[in-house]
């Protein structure tokens, strides 16, 4: 698997629903939305689909606009060459390279794996004693 690809899963995308949402947005380029707005267009609950956006946008991958208010926050693809070729890679990588595809899904299985065994750690420690 190219470094970058590999990079932009591990790094900005870092679930499935990141990486719906990237392809999604790298077909449809003029998407202008809001979290609910992809959360339906993508069947993914909301409660998913903002993180995951959020962590695109902090990687330079989509844009966010807020209103004046920032009472909401609307999404888009950034739209530089630098974003575009990374995601024509991935998209390539994913949809038309069975081999990379099943790559790219062990890599996200695991780090979903990691995430979990971090999480219930944490929990683990803050957990009152049973006395």
């Amino acid at each position: 698997m190219d470094e970058r690809v590999a990079q932009f899963i591990r790094d900005a995308a870092q679930t499935i629903i990141g990486l719906d949402l990237a392809l999604y947005l790298q077909a449809n380029p003029n998407t202008f939305d809001t979290a609910a707005g992809l959360a339906l267009r993508l069947r993914y609950p909301v409660e998913d689909i903002e993180p995951a956006a959020e962590q695109l946008a902090k990687h330079g991958i989509l844009r966010k606009v807020s209103s004046p208010s920032q009472s909401y926050h609307c999404y888009t693809l950034q739209r530089t060459a630098e974003v575009w070729h990374l995601l024509c890679l991935v998209s390539e990588s994913y949809i038309d390279n069975p081999e990379t595809r099943m790559q790219i899904v062990k890599m996200l299985i695991r780090q979903r794996q990691r995430h979990r065994d971090q999480t219930s750690t944490a929990t683990n420690q803050t957990a009152p004693a049973d006395d």
